[in-house]
């Protein structure tokens, strides 16, 4: 991967070609099963979910002159704390005993949505 500025559909048939099928259960893999965590000019976190089996796979992808130790290291704080059981934990502290935690699905779904929002908070609130 040369170009920093490479797209979204880019990277994702990138990784498609190199993660086909899930590992668990064999089923093949979507462009719609890869979410994009973090982004950056020279390296892009995601992670690719099943939609069979629910099985995660987290991803670098390296662009440009991007460092792999450094990809491989981000990987590695990624998945601390994201073995079988915490997969459905929190992310963030608890707010507290009677606060239900932040899960993975809430913090992706905020990215997702900050992702796309223009910033216009007014006509976000006259909408609710």
């Amino acid at each position: 991967m040369e170009n920093p500025h490479t797209s979204e559909k880019q990277i994702k048939r990138i990784v498609l070609n190199r993660m086909e099928r899930c590992s668990v259960c064999h089923h093949g893999f979507a462009a719609d099963d890869i979410r994009i965590l973090s982004r950056r000019d020279d390296m892009w976190m995601m992670v690719v979910e099943c939609t069979e089996c629910h099985a995660r796979n987290f991803v670098a992808a390296v662009l440009g002159d991007g460092d792999p130790s450094e990809a491989q290291l981000a990987l590695r704080r990624l998945s601390q704390g994201f073995g079988e059981e915490e997969l459905e934990s929190t992310v963030a502290a608890p707010a507290g005993p009677t606060e239900p935690p932040v899960s993975v699905h809430d913090v992706v779904d905020m990215h997702e949505f900050l992702g796309a929002f223009d910033g216009d908070f007014q006509r976000l609130f006259r909408a609710s």
